[in-house]
């Protein structure tokens, strides 16, 4: 396929998917493992934020999954048997982590001191069905996060498997017949540069800690999307283009009668959708991928039939300097307000109102930025590691809040991972997370040491 037709075919791919968020329906609405960046989160996330690693560039201890052998008992079509074959992988991993906070008003400061156990798994399958079709399915705990480990996340009082927040990785299907491919279900997504900030910005309501907390850390690294991608280079330099649509709040829409005589057709409520563009760009040792995410009418308000939407933009870069040593870098910057829509409030997680409220709303306008480096050096039986991440975030509506809600994030991650068995690793870690804010803030600097080792094997 030419190089014209191709950009045809993602043009009518994007014009059919910008047609199918942006309508307004009057009727009722409704890779293999995940690549690990080394994020994590605590059950008491809202208090107190757990970081990732900048730029997945090194995953937690694991290896890559075991090509099976043995005939695989399924009974497929003759013509396909001969190229039928199914991978299964798993992890399973555990963690001491201590941490130590730390938070400073002018002369004074306290600290404290917390030990924390953690366990994370997963297991999965991987089908190749022929070569143009294959299937991926993952399930496990928080593996990305970790689980807190504790007699009674044992299960000694109630065996329920709910307990140990089992679920859903992966289910996909990708059919990818050379000139496209599609991916739908559960699939792998990873952020370059965007989707740390999006998923605090939905979650939390600001942008604040997406280089702590970030999307790894939250969803390891997938969502229920449809995916359509198109190879536009194959040659020397590389060039795809990749685009992804989701719902993010399905919102109902309905029809009334009017006076029993034809209809009248209710006040428009859309749901909101996840829309993003990548195009990721591959020249030799270098790796480049710009990023474009929007969540159209992310914000909206039935009773004045507004909507405001958020747009980031991120790009994300790798370059191999030799077999040893490789760098990468990434940025990111993300904007929402509700000044059409005069829902939500900076902070909150709201997004939809029914009413019209007037000069009482409270209007905002959520600026986030980030960007980071990272490097990895083989160095003797492991490798080392070490990111360092710098993330801003603020209510930029006018001067006052722009002083009280003003937050520096800057993250710093060292890290070895000792190979003593091909699937056996030691991982050893001292990460540093430290949290500025304006001076007239009551606390005005909060710091966290966490030391950790990591412990685990996988097949």
């Amino acid at each position: 396929m030419s190089i014209k037709k191709k950009l045809l075919l993602v043009a009518g791919l994007a014009v059919l998917m910008a047609s199918f968020v942006m309508a307004e329906p009057h009727a009722e609405a409704e890779a293999v493992k995940a690549e690990a960046v080394e994020a994590e989160i605590e059950e008491d996330v809202a208090a107190e934020p757990e970081p990732q690693a900048v730029v997945q560039s090194e995953p937690e201890p694991q290896s890559a999954p075991v090509q099976v052998s043995a005939p695989v008992v399924v009974s497929v079509p003759e013509k396909l048997a001969a190229k039928f074959e199914v991978t299964p992988y798993g992890s399973a991993s555990y963690r001491y982590r201590g941490r130590i906070w730390t938070a400073s008003a002018d002369d004074n400061s306290a600290t404290t001191w917390d030990h924390i156990n953690m366990l994370s798994w997963f297991v999965g399958l991987r089908a190749k069905v022929d070569d143009h079709l294959s299937l991926q399915f993952q399930i496990g705990n928080d593996w990305t996060a970790g689980e807190n480990v504790s007699w009674s996340m044992n299960n000694t009082a109630a065996r329920r498997i709910l307990d140990n927040n089992m679920y859903v990785h992966l289910a996909y299907a990708r059919w990818n017949p050379g000139y496209m491919y599609i991916d739908a279900g559960v699939i792998p997504l990873s952020s370059n540069g965007t989707l740390d900030l999006l998923e605090r910005s939905l979650n939390t309501g600001s942008y604040n800690e997406a280089v702590y907390q970030g999307w790894p850390a939250q969803t390891n690294n997938r969502l229920t999307a449809l995916r359509l991608g198109v190879p536009l280079l194959n040659e020397g330099v590389k060039l795809s283009a990749e685009a992804l649509v989701s719902a993010i709040d399905q919102r109902t829409q309905r029809v009334s009668s009017f006076n029993g005589i034809g209809v009248n057709d209710s006040l428009a409520n859309p749901a909101s959708f996840l829309v993003m563009l990548n195009l990721p760009v591959t020249a030799g040792a270098l790796k480049v991928t710009p990023e474009f995410t929007a969540v159209v009418n992310r914000n909206y308000n039935k009773a004045l039939e507004q909507g405001d939407h958020e747009i980031l933009g991120g790009l994300s870069a790798g370059y191999k300097i030799s077999d040893a040593v490789s760098v990468s870098l990434f940025g990111g910057y993300g904007a929402i307000g509700n000044e059409n829509s005069r829902a939500g409030s900076y902070g909150g997680t709201v997004r939809s109102d029914d009413r019209d409220r007037g000069d009482s709303a409270t209007v905002y306008n959520s600026v986030g930025i980030q960007f980071g480096v990272g490097t990895s050096i083989k160095a003797g039986p492991g490798t080392f590691a070490f990111d360092f991440r710098f993330g801003n975030s603020v209510d930029d509506i006018n001067e006052a809040r722009n002083t009280a809600t003003n937050t520096n994030n800057i993250y710093i991650d060292p890290r070895y991972t000792w190979n003593i068995h091909p699937k056996f690793t030691i991982a050893p870690r001292w990460r540093i997370y430290i949290s500025t804010y304006d001076d007239s803030q009551t606390v005005t600097m909060r710091m966290e040491n966490r030391p950790e080792i990591v412990i685990g094997g996988s097949f």
